[in-house]
């Protein structure tokens, strides 16, 4: 049973790193060696022309990745992942397929690559200069928003460059030195958690860096959050240990995060809990403080800057998901986990480029329904169970 749970999660995140080729952007091949080429080509030719079967395809492979997930969660005692060896192992197993898949689910790392690349090579600012005003760039066939400037902090732009610049400029290097990277950005949010424990709960760890949205927003799509947040989660250590070498402390506290305020504006809304922290011997203890943490960076999901809940931006609030006190918005974010992963769906049916001969506008609306729907009909089932269960007590 416990090898077996353990073999079926790698092997179904095996099956989406192949999946995901499926999706690549028809202008671009990553790799120009005939094997490759020849299978690509047969994905392309053979699976990405059924509109109904990739979607269907899709939902099924995520709603096991999720039931593994919550059966790996309910099983953990039997399945020796207690040690952090083990545990380590295992998270780097699954990463494997996840950094050699295709960013299927967002062309977020062309960006990265691209806003790098106007830096060492061009000496162009980012912020500045759009990618659109170096048209004989190859890249700009497969890029998105190629029309606006980066829209990260500096901190961001200037972290980009040592995995771009590792790669000596050539696009495929770039390709894997950034998920790798970003690979890099989870295992330092893991070390950063495992301090916040007085005693390490690999099963509470388990809930954040075996969450199948996790893992496929961070190594497949390789977004930059986990940059932004694992500073943030260092202030936060070095808050909640205040006592000794206060100065040290404090330059360090304001030094981190500056840092990821500088990569992402959203972690300054955790300067009033740092400051909590810094000043708890003279405040009344707060009941719920990871709680409220998390739900303060689940409010920026709700702006039109977030397009109303963009996946990846869950990862903000999900940080938190081993400390949480509150089972109910601890259920409530793995159901959000599962509908942001879902909110690809209507997209992966209206893919851009095999969509012209129909209707898109609707789009967003659809991803908007995805998201809300699954965990307002949660909320529904938990209300009327509490009812239910109520009734039968009189």
């Amino acid at each position: 049973m416990k090898k077996a749970l353990l073999f079926s999660y790698f092997a179904l995140f095996l099956i989406f790193a192949v999946f995901s080729f499926v999706l690549t952007d028809p202008n671009l091949f990553l790799l120009k060696a005939d094997w490759f080429v020849n299978f690509q080509l047969y994905l392309w030719q053979n699976f990405l022309p059924l509109q109904t079967w990739r979607t269907g395809f899709f939902v099924v492979l995520v709603l096991l990745l999720f039931c593994n997930y919550i059966l790996i969660i309910k099983n953990w005692p039997k399945l020796e992942l207690n040690s952090r060896r083990d545990f380590w192992l295992f998270l780097a197993a699954l990463s494997l397929p996840l950094i050699l898949s295709y960013n299927a689910l967002s062309y977020d790392l062309f960006n990265y690559i691209f806003n790098a690349k106007m830096v060492i090579e061009f000496g162009a600012n980012p912020h500045l200069r759009t990618a659109l005003e170096f048209a004989d760039e190859p890249m700009l066939r497969f890029m998105n928003n190629v029309h606006t400037v980066a829209p990260y902090g500096y901190g961001w732009t200037g972290l980009s460059l040592l995995p771009y610049a590792l790669a000596g400029s050539k696009f495929l290097a770039a390709f894997f030195s950034f998920k790798l990277f970003a690979l890099l950005s989870l295992l330092l949010c893991l070390l950063i958690s495992e301090k916040l424990f007085t005693k390490v709960n690999y099963r509470q760890l388990a809930l954040f860096f075996l969450n199948p949205l996790v893992l496929i927003e961070v190594l497949s799509s390789a977004h930059n959050d986990l940059w932004m947040l694992s500073p943030a989660l260092g202030a936060l250590y070095l808050a909640s240990n205040f006592e000794n070498k206060k100065t040290t402390k404090l330059l360090l506290i304001v030094l981190l995060l500056g840092i990821s305020i500088s990569i992402k504006f959203a972690t300054i809304l955790l300067l009033p809990f740092i400051l909590y922290l810094l000043l708890q011997s003279k405040l009344p203890k707060i009941p719920y403080f990871y709680d409220l943490m998390s739900l303060a960076m689940f409010a920026p999901l709700l702006t039109e800057r977030s397009k109303h809940f963009l996946p990846w931006y869950l990862l903000w609030a999900l940080i938190f998901l081993p400390w949480l006190k509150s089972s109910l918005w601890r259920q409530l974010l793995l159901v959000f986990s599962l509908s942001a992963l879902l909110r690809y769906v209507p997209w992966i049916y209206y893919l851009p480029w095999m969509s012209f001969h129909l209707d898109t506008s609707n789009l967003l609306a659809y991803q908007k329904s995805v998201t809300w729907l699954i965990p307002a009909f949660f909320l529904l089932s938990k209300g009327l169970l509490v009812l239910f269960n109520r009734s039968r007590a009189k």
